[in-house]
């Protein structure tokens, strides 16, 4: 899926990036990379849900790629409508 888009690492996620399902369909956009970045750790996305707006956390072992383009994950409808909502520290 996506495979003429380039690779990137997440410290070049594209801003607002859209986020997809593994079925390819579009489920948010990304509104922050979680991560320790003095550490280089990846922890995950903060992702900003379609329709219903709430900000919940993907998890990185659920995001399969990151492109120049979007974030894609290997989550089902139900999967992002069960994820856990963004507690900012």
């Amino acid at each position: 899926m996506f495979e003429d888009e380039t690779t990137v690492a997440w410290r070049a996620m594209p801003r607002h990036a859209p986020v997809v399902g593994a079925d390819g369909a579009e489920i948010g956009t990304a509104e922050t990379v979680l991560a320790d970045e003095d550490e280089d750790i990846f922890h995950g996305i903060v992702l900003k849900r379609k329709p219903d707006g709430e900000k919940v956390e993907v998890p990185a072992r659920r995001i399969t790629r990151i492109t120049t383009r979007r974030v894609v994950t290997d989550l089902g409808p139900s999967d992002a409508q069960a994820l856990p909502a963004y507690q900012a520290n």
